[in-house]
């Protein structure tokens, strides 16, 4: 950020296109996820090519597909 010349998370957000608090909580280091939309936006706007930021994990695997449950009528 400091290379950017950008001194507040909200700076960020804004040049990001995203909403302050997301961004706010991510340079806190009070969360340490987000979308994967929300991590191209910032390392866009910080000019940093595509996972030089953020690592792509999946958090949550399913064995076998979810079946609708019928409901009562």
């Amino acid at each position: 950020m400091q290379f950017h010349h950008i001194d507040s998370a909200y700076e960020l957000a804004r040049r990001a296109g995203l909403k302050p608090g997301v961004v706010g909580h991510l340079v806190a280091r009070r969360r340490n996820s987000c979308s994967l939309a929300t991590a191209r936006a910032i390392e866009e706007a910080l000019q940093c090519p595509p996972g030089f930021l953020f690592e792509p994990r999946m958090l949550q695997v399913a064995d076998t597909p979810r079946r609708r449950q019928k409901v009562p009528a």
